[in-house]
């Protein structure tokens, strides 16, 4: 273990819980025991590991889609090379959707598209940043007279920011699952093991990185919540949600909103977004930075076939009634398993 957070510290991009022990713990007590780490060493040193599911001969992210930052954690001093480590763990091919940090160690064609991603720093004074936030965006700053009107109208306003209610955690995801049924073609939730994972890290201790369950309530009612990982002073802003019977009232800024407030006082300094174009996220945020997605592997068939397909994927955007498709696919495919996620 203490190899594992000396490494941590060896790129500012390993702070992120996604490359905890704990987060890795979850997901292979989740999924029944199926990560696999690889420790890399040169004579008697240690100088990388890298934990990963293998899928019929395939390496992916641990927690799969769920994992929002993902590498070899390492110095890259010399670059240790992906198609060598592959063919050393007799993989075919790894992918990945959000790699961070060092990247001397691929190829270029691997790196299909570098998408942005966002985080808020806070500093000491949490207030003093919501305020400035308000100034350059307006919809946070309209947001006040939205939280005081369901003030008025549902009852006062509180955020429970390390809520420990289990059942409150049960409907929160059950509030995602249906956000996703209305607006995407699968439900990540729909295996188990994601639910394990997320109560897994929801039931640790205070310390290393443990999941944290926000809710925000107008009087008896819980009108939004979030739930992330933390560990030390960052939090990941992982699955935010709120009850559509309130939408006129955007709670979910409105959480955000408390959350950003309180955080100085509970010991949070920066609050990751991660990647991804929601445009909520540059309007609560002011740091932005870049993740890698592609596929790395020694078989030539098989990374230009990958490469086809995403090609494939990026023409798609600008097909002729694009929206009308994605409407349909998302009808057809709503209630569809995740196979993806296996």
């Amino acid at each position: 273990m203490q190899g594992w957070e000396r490494l941590r510290q060896l790129q500012p991009e390993f702070a992120s819980p996604f490359f905890s022990p704990a987060f890795v713990a979850a997901a292979d007590a989740a999924r029944g025991g199926d990560v696999e780490i690889a420790r890399i060493r040169r004579g008697d040193e240690l100088v990388g590991l890298w934990a990963f599911h293998r899928i019929r001969g395939v390496a992916w992210p641990v927690g799969r889609c769920f994992n929002d930052a993902h590498n070899i954690i390492s110095a890259n001093i010399p670059p240790i090379d992906w198609r060598w480590l592959l063919k050393e763990l007799n993989l075919k091919a790894f992918h990945f959707h959000s790699l961070v940090g060092p990247t001397a160690g691929l190829a270029d064609q691997d790196c299909f598209e570098t998408i942005d991603a966002f985080s808020l720093q806070l500093g000491d004074d949490s207030p003093a940043t919501l305020r400035r936030m308000e100034q350059s965006h307006t919809t946070l700053k309209k947001q006040q007279q939205k939280t005081r009107k369901m003030a008025r109208e549902l009852g006062e306003i509180s955020l429970e920011i390390d809520c420990r209610d289990a059942d409150l955690l049960d409907k929160t995801i059950q509030l995602k699952r249906e956000q996703y049924l209305r607006t995407k073609p699968i439900d990540v939730f729909a295996p188990q093991w994601p639910h394990k994972m997320l109560r897994h890290l929801f039931e640790k201790p205070r310390h290393g990185a443990y999941g944290m369950l926000s809710v925000l309530r107008a009087g008896d009612q819980l009108v939004a919540a979030h739930y992330g990982i933390r560990e030390g002073d960052l939090l990941h802003y992982w699955f935010p949600v709120y009850d559509p019977r309130f939408a006129i009232y955007s709670p979910g800024t409105a959480l955000f909103k408390s959350v950003v407030r309180d955080a100085t006082q509970h010991g949070i300094r920066t609050i990751d977004m991660g990647y991804g174009e929601p445009s909520y996220k540059r309007k609560q945020t002011d740091t932005q930075g870049k993740v890698i997605y592609g596929v790395t592997s020694h078989s030539s068939s098989y990374h230009a076939w990958h490469r086809l397909q995403y090609q494939t994927q990026q023409l798609a955007r600008y097909m002729p009634f694009k929206q009308q498709v994605k409407k349909w696919m998302r009808t057809v495919a709503s209630h569809s398993n995740p196979l993806q996620l296996s």
